[in-house]
């Protein structure tokens, strides 16, 4: 059991200081800090789970849930990644928040996808920016573009959209507001 503690807290401290390039849960990089009440870690499977309030953070993003698995490729570059390989999938569900400087997103579950640097939240989305609020049930954005997609996913639901013109943080990119 005394082997089993220095074990978990190693592998938890390399994996908050794993370089920027394996997960890019946001746009400003850097390493992903994460919290939860439990961890265990499966290095043949390439895949960490996370439990009980877990909260994982990348420079000004934020991504929270009941329950966090993250994928990767088992046995990375010790040198460069602390052991771990590449972050290929980060999957959340139950009680989901997709927080950025600009947005905040609510959702049953969550997926990061590093190949096509996307986020995506389903369930009973809602999203707000600033004082304009959509609703829906898939929103999906593309972390390299900033471009994002709403729709009824397979419920076929209408997307609903409260906006106000004008408003600070209406849409736009990170240039539209006075940073």
């Amino acid at each position: 059991m005394m082997r089993i503690i220095p074990l978990a807290l190693g592998l938890a401290a390399m994996l908050a200081f794993a370089p920027s390039a394996e997960a890019q849960i946001g746009r400003s990089g850097g390493p992903l800090d994460v919290q939860a009440q439990n961890m265990d870690v499966f290095d043949a499977e390439g895949r960490i789970l996370l439990r009980g309030e877990v909260d994982v953070i990348q420079g000004d993003t934020r991504l929270a849930a009941d329950q966090i698995e993250i994928f990767y490729t088992p046995g990375g570059n010790a040198a460069t990644a602390g052991g771990f390989g590449d972050i290929s999938r980060i999957v959340a569900t139950g009680n989901v928040f997709y927080v950025t400087p600009l947005e905040r997103a609510r959702g049953s579950n969550g997926v990061y996808e590093a190949a096509s640097d996307t986020v995506t939240l389903t369930g009973n989305v809602v999203l707000t920016r600033g004082e304009n609020v959509i609703t829906t049930t898939r929103f999906v954005t593309n972390l390299t573009t900033g471009n994002s997609s709403f729709d009824g996913g397979e419920s076929g639901e209408r997307v609903r959209s409260v906006l106000f013109p004008g408003s600070e943080n209406a849409g736009g990119s990170d240039e539209d507001t006075n940073e």
